[in-house]
């Protein structure tokens, strides 16, 4: 188990840990706050994983429209640095250069909460983008109370984003109060989308017939892609295990639909699946797992199962299938977290077991898939625009500009 692991299983060692933490933060951001700030720089933060999420689309946007912008990427370590493109200086986080950089950018653009000890200058802008806005599990503090190991582990942990965030993205009016509860964050939102969705909502052909082709996946050939989410309850987040017959269900759906299907294999952030069935040792299965952006991955895909990752309601935005595949609820929701609704209440198509599944792929009509998407986005007062990269990037750029 690795040491990270153990600490915050131990609530006097979190509390230490913390609590160091907090100081050498201040300790070497004071350091580097003597120096100027540099309206024109722009820090982009993904605590997993490469170049992806919500500051990858903003990213993307500041260096078309605005190149001479200087755009620094930190992620968690130096292995992810080959997936971000030319252009872009890359520091990891919590290293030297790093706090540098974070005491003398402009703007911060966030998709993990930043730890306790961090500070702002007045002039710098901080927007949290977090990764996913339209839940079923809970997360952070409205998480505390489900899982032992968390408890322990958030027990000492403070945000610091209710003090120093300027704002909250959110595709959705559902997560506002959830921001406060689990972060404390009771400040301004951008309430223009997820800018990982403006994909989601318009659908560019030509750039999918390029991942797809990056990806050798043929263009008449479907695409069903796998995607659950991490268990707490397990010894480590290092992998995910399952026992669905993902083979039987592309047997039905090539039944249904009368064309050929691959099955993409996605865990949670980089981390590992572990299917138990021998079949998805054939070709019609691909580990993307690695692959850094996974909104490239459902650009791409023509139905999602997934368990209880917000992934489902992203794809929602498609207006294809969304399948929740819950075969261990109860052990999850005993041993790991709750979810934020009951799983009856809500429009999901859910099956708990593989007969469930098979009967409603078989059973749904295209109507039926186009209207349950909706009912998704509906049950959590969605309003992705297609057009939130832009509109933040416009909040990103004002900040910039007052800092002349």
């Amino acid at each position: 188990m690795k040491l990270k692991t153990l600490i915050k299983k131990n609530k006097i060692a979190a509390k230490l840990a913390y609590g160091f933490r907090e100081k050498r933060n201040a300790r070497r951001i004071s350091k580097y706050q003597k120096l100027p700030i540099d309206s024109n720089k722009v820090l982009l933060y993904r605590a997993d994983g490469g170049y992806g999420d919500n500051p990858r689309a903003i990213a993307d946007y500041l260096r078309k429209n605005r190149p001479e912008l200087q755009l620094v990427w930190a992620c968690g370590g130096k292995q992810y640095f080959s997936s971000v493109p030319s252009g872009l200086k890359t520091v990891v986080f919590e290293s030297e250069e790093y706090f540098k950089e974070l005491a003398t950018a402009g703007a911060w653009v966030c998709s993990s909460t930043l730890p306790y000890g961090t500070k702002k200058r007045d002039g710098q802008l901080y927007v949290q983008t977090w990764h996913g806005d339209k839940f079923l599990k809970k997360i952070a503090n409205d998480a505390v109370a489900d899982v032992e190991a968390y408890k322990k582990g958030m027990a000492s942990r403070k945000f610091c984003e209710p003090k120093l965030c300027d704002y909250f993205l959110t595709g959705c009016e559902w997560f506002v109060p959830i921001a406060a509860s689990a972060f404390g964050y009771k400040g301004a939102f951008l309430r223009h989308g997820m800018p990982r969705n403006d994909c989601l909502a318009e659908l560019d052909p030509e750039k999918c017939a390029q991942i797809r082709k990056n990806l050798e996946i043929d263009p008449d050939v479907k695409v069903l892609i796998y995607a659950p989410t991490f268990r707490d309850y397990e010894n480590s987040r290092d992998a995910v295990s399952t026992n669905i017959d993902l083979a039987k269900i592309l047997e039905v759906l090539e039944e249904k639909y009368g064309q050929k299907w691959i099955c993409l294999l996605r865990a949670h952030d980089g981390k590992a699946l572990t299917i138990n069935h021998e079949e998805v040792r054939d070709v019609r299965f691909r580990d993307v797992t690695t692959y850094p952006d996974m909104a490239d991955l459902l650009m791409i895909s023509d139905m999602l199962i997934s368990d209880y990752s917000s992934c489902g309601a992203d794809f929602a935005i498609t207006g294809k299938m969304v399948l929740m595949y819950q075969d261990d609820f109860k052990q999850y929701t005993t041993k790991g977290r709750t979810l934020y609704f009951s799983q009856q209440e809500s429009p999901y198509f859910t099956a708990y077991n593989m007969e469930e599944a098979v009967e409603i792929i078989r059973r749904v009509t295209e109507d039926e898939i186009k209207e349950n998407a909706k009912k998704i986005l509906d049950f959590y007062d969605s309003f992705e625009s297609g057009r939130a990269s832009e509109e933040v990037s416009k909040v990103i750029l004002d900040a910039l500009d007052r800092l002349k």
